[in-house]
């Protein structure tokens, strides 16, 4: 049998709805699991969000509510934000609007399951979205905080947004009411860390020292990294550097 880390070199092997429901892997010391997301699935997840937008877009070609913004939201969405532009602004047909991007900072959480007390805005809206219908685009969507939160700052008087619509890498639950159409790709367990391409570095240095903390090796806390996916020339480059940090873990 294949492990994840076999599965992710075999890179274009794996179908798209592999990832729609993917399981992460346990490691030694952690109580999260992990998934990693290798280029070329964050890719197509990227494609297919745009061919559903264009569905979108036709859907409501009569009825005023078409989306002529979209709003990435910083700084996980810049990744899958940049892709989708890429298919949204060259691969709509003559017939669909024209759709701006821009971007918004908002920190709601300083890691995996430790919300802030209250949101901060750390970017200002860098596009005028008034009278607009408004995608905000997240990688993300786990209970719904930092969408619902944006929404009302984007429709409030200050922006005047006419309407929101969410489009999502991955959402931790197919229940959470967002008060606004979804366009979503998949879902993952709430125990479940994803580690997108824009996050590899930032995973290591601040998962490695948790692990040593918990008592893991070095030898552990590496072959940790392997068993999550992690390619050896990042393990090269940088695990050692993670490690020499273990004494600045934050539990």
């Amino acid at each position: 049998m294949l492990s994840h880390h076999d599965l992710v070199d075999l890179a274009d092997a794996l179908p798209l709805e592999y990832w729609r429901n993917p399981q992460g892997i346990p490691v030694q010391g952690d109580n999260l699991k992990f998934l990693y997301i290798p280029d070329y699935a964050e890719h197509m997840i990227a494609s297919w969000q745009a061919k559903e937008v264009f569905r979108y877009q036709h859907d409501h070609a009569h009825d005023g509510r078409q989306i002529t913004k979209m709003v990435m939201i910083t700084m996980g969405a810049l990744l899958p934000g940049v892709l989708l532009h890429d298919a949204v602004s060259w691969g709509a047909g003559s017939e669909l609007p024209d759709v701006e991007f821009g971007t918004f900072g908002v920190k709601f959480y300083h890691g995996p399951g430790q919300p802030l007390a209250q949101p901060k805005i750390v970017q200002p809206l860098s596009i005028d979205v008034r009278g607009h219908v408004t995608a905000i685009v997240e990688d993300l969507a786990d209970l719904g905080r930092t969408a619902k939160y944006v929404q009302e700052v984007l429709c409030s008087e200050q922006h005047g947004a006419r309407e929101t619509v969410l489009i999502a890498t991955y959402r931790k639950s197919h229940t959470t009411n967002f008060n606004m159409d979804v366009i979503a790709f998949g879902v993952v367990p709430q125990d479940t860390w994803i580690i997108t391409p824009r996050e590899r570095i930032e995973t290591m240095m601040k998962r490695v020292p948790y692990w040593a903390a918990q008592g893991q090796s070095k030898d552990a806390s590496y072959n940790n990294l392997w068993t999550i996916g992690y390619p050896k020339y990042l393990l090269d480059e940088w695990f050692d550097i993670a490690w020499d940090r273990r004494d600045e873990a934050e539990l």
